[in-house]
């Protein structure tokens, strides 16, 4: 989504909405959503120097919250995305932005005065918003000065609540912590693909999660686990091959064993270790990681009906002990998909109440 040329351009990625991760808090709904990427370049003819930059969020037209960066700190921002951006390597790109290419000239520049075609920018604007309503909308302005004229330019992106496609069950049943949720910005929120993951474990009978700091992999007390298929669907990627990481908390196999295994089965592998993508109808996709070598019991192509075993828990790939990751999104390559929320069928919380969406860091629930 982008404004016409000769004026100052705005991309925004997400591109064509934002999720909103909604939930009641009192009589009032909680609205949680992250605007990724705010891209800006100078497609005048002239030069121009950005004054300010406004994102409003809003319900029903009506403004709730507006963040303004002013003209003092604009050259600040625009050092602070050059900075960002040069550390990023290409795969780094991917992984966190989802998207392969932002700019056409990766030399940004560190000031807000900008050149014909030079681009500036700003990553990462988080939104919690509580009101009556949810956001439903999102405005992004651009102040900047043109031949001593001052123009702006915005743009609006609509922020939407997420339904699933289908009725999703947990892909394990008993007792489990859910950690790294949607709500702690800090974890798989960062990444594009990922944005709604969760890990989830269990804990031994005296609450660790570590039994000891030498702890082998079958001491913890979710390893081997059977995982299930939330739903009816297809086989479209799956991968076995990647010995689990040796005993002892947040061990990994030698440095000169990973890179090699990366390259040989690439950086899926690498990271999810022993895996499992399904395609459910609506062109939703879920993803398991994590799990034991050679003990998949599904295969690429196959059918698969929902609450199947498609493997066992295991601690494979880039994994600080036995868990499994857990993700659902909008398309079959992990790099590139966009990250969806997954609401459940049969999971409650700690006093039995049917949770859909788990909203809360380090809840505890219950999956029959």
């Amino acid at each position: 989504m982008e404004k016409t040329k000769d004026k100052l351009r705005i991309t925004v990625f997400p591109e064509e909405y934002l999720i909103n991760a909604t939930r009641k808090i009192g009589s009032g709904v909680e609205s949680d959503f992250l605007l990724r990427v705010v891209h800006l370049k100078n497609t005048t003819h002239d030069t121009v120097t950005l004054k300010k930059l406004q994102i409003e969020s809003k319900i029903n037209g009506k403004t709730v919250k507006q963040v303004t960066y002013p003209e003092e700190i604009m050259d600040t921002l625009a050092q602070k995305y050059a900075k960002l951006i040069t550390q990023f390597t290409e795969e780094i790109i991917q992984i966190v932005l989802g998207k392969e290419k932002f700019w056409d000239n990766k030399d940004i520049p560190d000031t807000a005065t900008l050149n014909p075609r030079e681009e500036t920018g700003i990553l990462f604007e988080h939104f919690r918003i509580l009101d009556e309503n949810p956001v439903d909308e999102c405005v992004v302005s651009v102040s900047y000065l043109q031949n001593g004229e001052e123009k702006t330019t915005n743009l609006k992106i609509p922020v939407i609540e997420y339904k699933n496609k289908n009725k999703y069950i947990f892909p394990v049943k008993g007792a489990w912590m859910v950690h790294g949720n949607y709500d702690n910005i800090h974890e798989h929120r960062k990444a594009h693909f990922e944005e709604f993951a969760m890990d989830l474990i269990q804990l031994t009978n005296d609450f660790r999660f570590v039994p000891h700091p030498d702890s082998a992999n079958e001491e913890y007390a979710c390893y081997g686990k059977e995982i299930y298929a939330i739903a009816d669907g297809e086989v479209i990627d799956c991968f076995d091959q990647l010995p689990e990481n040796p005993k002892g908390f947040n061990s990994r196999l030698p440095q000169e064993q990973w890179n090699a295994l990366i390259q040989q089965h690439g950086w899926v592998a690498g990271m999810a270790g022993n895996y499992v993508v399904m395609k459910h109808s609506g062109e939703e996709y879920s993803f398991y990681a994590h799990l034991i070598p050679q003990r998949l019991t599904v295969k690429k192509g196959d059918f698969v009906k929902q609450g199947q075993v498609i493997g066992l828990l295991g601690n494979s790939g880039n994994s600080d002990g036995p868990h499994l990751h857990f993700h659902l999104m909008n398309g079959p390559r992990i790099w590139s998909a966009r990250g969806l929320p997954c609401t459940f069928t049969n999971v409650k919380d700690m006093t039995g109440e049917l949770l859909t969406l788990i909203d809360q860091d380090r809840s505890v629930v219950q999956a029959d």
